[in-house]
């Protein structure tokens, strides 16, 4: 018999790498602060991906979209808008890289262009909560409150649990003299993250707006139980009693502030001026 009879088949090869892979790998390498590396990874998932069949290629469209962000993030701005665009022509109804694009010209100051790429992205994905809240940023900075109000109402009923979209709604309310449900939204806000000591400032902020200094005192209190060494949230709750009027505990809450630095000092200043508190 001969020897060779007996040593079976040949081991596997390993199977290549493919695309996505590639593109997990440039995602690695961006979070590691390799750029280099990154930009390296992603223009050969582009490469890999255009070996594929013609017509719209989600691949080349997806790889293309990393790469466009990778140089974004690396401040190669041209090459990003490059990228984008050659994936939009690939595939032109994936939300991804009008949203990137809407991101680069709204970092370069073309909020314009930004909405109108943001409102492609939610055309096509129209349940992407954080889509719409990106729009309403965007159109907060081009002076359109009104819309901004309406898209940040969308992002908040689809994401109902995200505190940040009802903090963020509260925001817009209270900018256009909504004071009600500014409160009921940083209401929301607090529940949905109960260990976060700034959303019940927030609310205890808006309860002294309202004139309501009892709540305005207990969740100010509440902010103190998760934070109890913050000088500015006994500041404003020192401020709160004064008012209520309970000298003692003002006067309590003013002493465990202690000497405020110039920045709780300042931001002091701005919580008095906000809520119309005299120093």
């Amino acid at each position: 018999m001969n020897d060779s009879d007996d040593q079976g088949p040949p081991p596997a090869q390993p199977a290549p790498p493919v695309p996505s892979a590639i593109r997990r790998q440039g995602e690695i390498s961006l979070r590691q602060g390799n750029i280099e590396l990154a930009l390296s990874k992603y223009r050969k998932a582009v490469q890999m991906e255009g070996a594929g069949a013609g017509g719209p290629q989600e691949g080349v469209s997806a790889a293309r979209t990393d790469l466009g962000d990778a140089y974004a993030y690396a401040d190669q701005a041209v090459n990003a808008l490059r990228q984008f665009r050659r994936a939009i022509r690939s595939s032109p109804k994936r939300s991804e890289p009008h949203f990137s694009l809407g991101e680069l010209y709204r970092r370069h100051g073309k909020t314009q262009a930004a909405v109108a790429e943001y409102r492609r992205a939610i055309e096509y994905s129209p349940r992407n909560a954080f889509y719409h809240y990106r729009l309403a940023d965007t159109l907060v900075d081009a002076g359109f409150e009104t819309e901004a109000i309406s898209e940040m109402e969308i992002a908040a009923e689809m994401a109902p649990e995200d505190s940040f979209y009802h903090f963020r709604l509260s925001d817009l309310y209270l900018t256009r003299g909504r004071l009600e449900e500014a409160v009921a939204e940083i209401q929301m806000a607090s529940m949905f993250s109960p260990k976060d000591a700034y959303y019940n400032l927030r609310l205890g902020m808006l309860y002294i707006l309202a004139g309501h200094w009892e709540d305005a005192a207990e969740a100010l209190a509440h902010a103190l139980r998760l934070d109890p060494r913050n000088a500015l949230y006994h500041c404003v709750l020192g401020d709160v009693y004064l008012q209520i009027p309970r000298n003692d505990l003002a006067m309590s809450h003013y002493q465990m502030a202690g000497d405020l630095d110039y920045y709780d000092m300042e931001h002091v200043r701005r919580i008095r001026q906000l809520v119309g508190i005299g120093e």
